[in-house]
């Protein structure tokens, strides 16, 4: 289906404006390759089959945004840090390089555009970024994608000892290591930016509720989450997206203050309350549950979801339909089609 208007459809729900139809993230990257009959390993190192297999991923589930085999595992390599690739997953990184404030001050921080410090980052993130810019037929949103500040210091430092510094008076130790990378994450994402992206797209997982406390939020996270929004949007003003698994409904004041313009929240948040705590304020993206719809359930099973969602969330703009994480790699296509469908039918359905 020719469709150019995604970007526009997708400004129109961030600005809280009317449309005829309601924008679809299918938020998939390693799904796209296995779609296409590829091992994740296949992808990930090879720009042009990244971009592409995304592209035809993107058309085929009609969705409104792209985003190319990005594996968030491979910055860390480029820091210095071990980490393990599995054929057909995201890389996993076993352990971690911080222990004290010494550990902070040599912790290598690359240079996102010197390609000789970050040689995987340039692979796998601008490279196919740059890949999938040049190919895209329509003008699908191009996510780019990284680990948010608390989120990327908690791979260099652990996150339980990270938590259990903070706990025995060491909070200052995790705010600077947090500070430091926050540099790397917003040069990261003004990086890709420069590479094609038109997105600015981080999520943030241990910013969850179930994993801090929104005290703890506002106090190692909040002002991090604004300063990479603030940075990026100081070289353009893109539209920002924050991705935060677990309860967000206690944040959700405090993710305001960050200025980005779009929550995307996990399936167990219960979307009429965090409709009403967003307000026109904040812009929100889900929540379809990936496991139980989009990899288990029946393409009429997620349309009916769709349109419960749509109902609640997507009246006066505002909304975007996705799923509430990441769509799993086994997913059928057909699943996620019906998801994407769902934003245009529900309108056509209401004429």
């Amino acid at each position: 289906m020719k469709d150019a208007g995604h970007r526009a459809c997708v400004e129109a729900a961030l600005n809280f404006e009317s449309s005829d139809r309601t924008p679809v993230n299918n938020f998939a990257l390693v799904t796209a390759a296995r779609s296409a009959g590829y091992k994740v390993d296949e992808a990930r190192w090879n720009p042009q089959l990244s971009a592409r297999v995304a592209i035809d991923y993107a058309l085929k589930t009609e969705s409104d945004f792209v985003k190319p085999i990005l594996d968030s595992q491979v910055p860390f390599q480029d820091m210095g840090m071990k980490v393990r690739f599995p054929e057909d997953d995201y890389g996993r990184v076993p352990g971690h390089v911080v222990e004290n404030t010494e550990d902070i001050d040599e912790l290598a921080v690359f240079d996102p555009y010197k390609a000789e410090e970050c040689p995987g980052f340039t692979k796998v993130f601008v490279n196919a970024l740059e890949e999938t810019s040049r190919n895209i037929p329509e003008d699908l949103h191009i996510c780019g994608l990284s680990w948010g500040p608390i989120t990327t210091a908690g791979y260099c430092m652990g996150v339980e000892n990270m938590l259990m510094a903070t706990m025995f008076g060491e909070g200052n130790t995790v705010k600077k290591l947090i500070a430091k990378v926050t540099g790397l994450v917003s040069d990261m994402q003004r990086r890709m930016i420069d590479a094609g992206a038109t997105v600015m797209w981080m999520a943030d997982p241990t910013s969850s509720a179930d994993i801090i406390s929104p005290d703890m939020f506002t106090e190692y996270s909040e002002d991090h989450i604004r300063k990479v929004v603030e940075d990026v949007k100081a070289v353009d003003d893109v539209p920002t997206f924050v991705h935060i698994c677990g309860n967000t409904l206690n944040i959700i004041e405090s993710l305001k203050r960050t200025h980005a313009d779009c929550l995307s929240f996990d399936h167990a948040v219960d979307i009429n309350r965090a409709k009403e705590l967003a307000g026109r304020d904040l812009a929100l993206m889900g929540n379809l549950d990936p496991v139980e719809l989009l990899m288990s359930g029946t393409p009429e099973q997620i349309t009916k979801e769709s349109y419960r969602l749509i109902d609640a969330a997507g009246q006066d703009g505002g909304f975007v339909l996705a799923p509430g994480c990441e769509t799993p790699i086994s997913s059928p296509d057909e699943n996620v089609l019906a998801m994407g469908r769902a934003g245009k039918d529900y309108w056509t359905r209401k004429a």
